[in-house]
């Protein structure tokens, strides 16, 4: 791929315990580069056999790949916040009757940073090419996740000339 150390065919392993969420993120990242480019991880290892190294391995190189990227959900952090009360209306609603009304008081809130971590490989010699650590504040759910890594992980991919631009 234009001067990079990757070749132009890349399968992607999202490295998941629950098979269904491996499919979607694997086929959202192939969306994403196009068949061309991307072959999903579960097309070449099956998931009774992601524990075992030498199998991925064989399994890999036997499918003819170039690159190599691989996303893991490396934690889930939580942390509480205070979130102030508000009060609405304009700057004379401050004083006089208003001041102690408060329309929307003020609450604690959890935010959850779900931390991402990718990382692109090439096949042949099984060098690290690029890594990434990335965080999203408050996913609505894992699709949302998936979509959101996936995006920005392309986008930089492609900055980085490790994958070719969009069609």
């Amino acid at each position: 791929i234009g001067g990079s150390d990757l070749g132009p065919r890349l399968v992607v392993e999202a490295l998941s315990a629950d098979g269904t969420l491996r499919r979607v993120a694997e086929d959202e990242f192939v969306r994403s580069v196009g068949p061309a480019v991307g072959i999903a991880g579960y097309a070449v290892v099956p998931d009774e056999e992601l524990a075992d190294r030498d199998q991925v391995r064989a399994r890999v190189q036997a499918s003819g790949v170039d690159g190599a990227v691989v996303f893991r959900l490396a934690t889930v952090e939580t942390q509480e916040r205070w979130v102030p009360p508000t009060m609405y209306g304009n700057a004379w609603g401050y004083w006089g009757f208003a001041a102690p009304m408060v329309m929307e008081p003020g609450y604690m809130t959890t935010d959850r940073t779900a931390v991402v971590e990718t990382n692109v490989y090439n096949v042949a010699d099984a060098r690290l090419v690029w890594a990434a650590r990335s965080e999203t504040l408050n996913p609505r759910n894992a699709q949302a996740l998936i979509d959101d890594v996936v995006r920005v992980v392309v986008a930089k991919l492609r900055d980085e000339k490790l994958l070719p631009p969009a069609p």
